[in-house]
């Protein structure tokens, strides 16, 4: 079953038929989150298992961080004021599992808005659950890349009550495409980018003991600088300089995509609420619109995706095995041998190199353990490799380094 669902500012056509086939199909969408109330109840009548998701859009939201700082008891009052805004729509209809609160409020590299991010959030848990009992949170929703890997522990009292609360943290995971080259496969890119939460976030939550729950709230392709970073956030699938309206492009990326929330510890834990891709409806957001041709694309692949089981890591005895053929390679002066630069591990090498500033270099040629092609690397200013490159076509690539 796909993790993607629908992100609908507003009704566009033919989107309640495209839930209501997918279910009666027997693979209903995960997720759909609306902006607007009536959303949730017309979801769970055509396809009651969909999680719904409601956010309120909320134009002008500072004065609610700035008084969410003062103390508990302001930042209480500050989320029952921005409750108050839905609470009565929310509580009538009573169809939407999740609400979502403030948007996109974490910025890198700021610890003073952070701190104000978390402590709205932490009242936003605790005062939603005072006015809207059936309801659950969503808090942390994160523009991509943000905040930075070593920031993260400004999150955890908000991760615990999250995760006590039965929230979900809401990231959002756009990958990003340039002139048609995507960079949705591309590991060091999806560390920092659409895996960030998984990869980096919930792998440091987990070390921790906390296991929150992750709603996905805006994704999809986006344009980028050359290099794929630096993310364009007005830049949507249908321009140009992304990838053009090309609709078998765009799905290639989605099932890139859900493969990787599949193999991934919160998907394999079932953690993973579903991701809406950005967006349907609304004017302003033209280049990035999911309807037509599309949605129906993304329908069929809603119904026929059929998750391709990850491999198990490899093991301790395959890393000593590739290691120890790699060292008698170069022993033997099978060294210095490259691969094409458009092959899988090369290209990552390059990528990792110029984006975290390493200067490895392959030191073996390439060669093949257990079906798998393995290429040890090192740095240039010399030493014994330190890092093994695995990579099986068709698989995502995997290292390790050795003691």
């Amino acid at each position: 079953m796909s993790y993607f669902g629908l992100h609908l500012q507003t009704p566009v056509d033919e989107w309640d038929s495209e839930i209501l086939w997918a279910a009666e199909q027997g693979k209903p969408y995960k997720v759909c989150k609306g902006f607007w109330v009536e959303m949730g109840k017309i979801v769970k009548q055509l396809s009651p298992s969909t999680s719904t998701v409601y956010r309120y859009w909320l134009d002008h939201q500072q004065p609610f961080l700035d008084r969410a700082i003062i103390s508990p008891a302001e930042a209480d009052a500050a989320a029952d004021e921005f409750i108050f805004f839905f609470k009565d729509s929310i509580n009538q209809h009573g169809d939407v599992d999740y609400v979502e609160s403030l948007n996109e409020t974490y910025p890198s590299a700021n610890i003073l808005t952070q701190r104000k991010a978390v402590a709205f959030d932490r009242a936003f848990i605790r005062r939603l659950a005072v006015h809207c009992p059936h309801t659950r949170p969503i808090v942390y929703t994160a523009p991509p890349g943000n905040i930075d890997h070593h920031e993260y522990d400004v999150l955890l009292p908000l991760a615990e009550e999250c995760e006590a609360a039965g929230g979900a943290f809401g990231y959002h995971n756009y990958w990003s495409v340039v002139n048609s080259i995507s960079y949705a496969a591309s590991q060091g890119h999806a560390y920092d980018y659409q895996m960030r939460w998984a990869w980096s976030l919930d792998e440091y939550l987990v070390d921790r003991g906390i296991r929150v729950k992750w709603m996905l709230g805006e994704s999809g392709p986006i344009g980028a600088a050359v290099g794929g970073y630096w993310q364009l956030p007005n830049d949507g699938w249908l321009l140009n300089s992304v990838w053009g309206g090309d609709i078998d492009g765009y799905m290639s990326d989605v099932e890139i995509m859900d493969e990787m929330y599949y193999s991934s510890i919160p998907g394999l834990e079932g953690r993973l609420i579903g991701a809406t891709l950005f967006t349907s409806g609304y004017a302003g957001w033209e280049p990035f619109q999911v309807q037509g041709s599309l949605l129906y694309r993304l329908t069929d692949h809603v119904i026929n995706y059929d998750v391709i089981t990850p491999p198990p890591p490899p093991s301790n005895d395959f890393e000593e095995e590739a290691w120890r053929v790699t060292t008698e390679m170069q022993q033997n002066g099978q060294n210095g041998i490259r691969l094409n630069a458009n092959a899988g591990i090369q290209q990552q090498i390059t990528e990792d190199n110029l984006y975290y500033g390493w200067d490895f270099q392959i030191v073996t040629a390439e060669t093949d353990v257990q079906n798998k092609t393995v290429q040890a690397v090192e740095s240039i200013s010399g030493g014994p490799p330190r890092r093994v490159y695995v990579w099986e076509p068709g698989q995502e690539i995997y290292w390790f380094e050795h003691p």
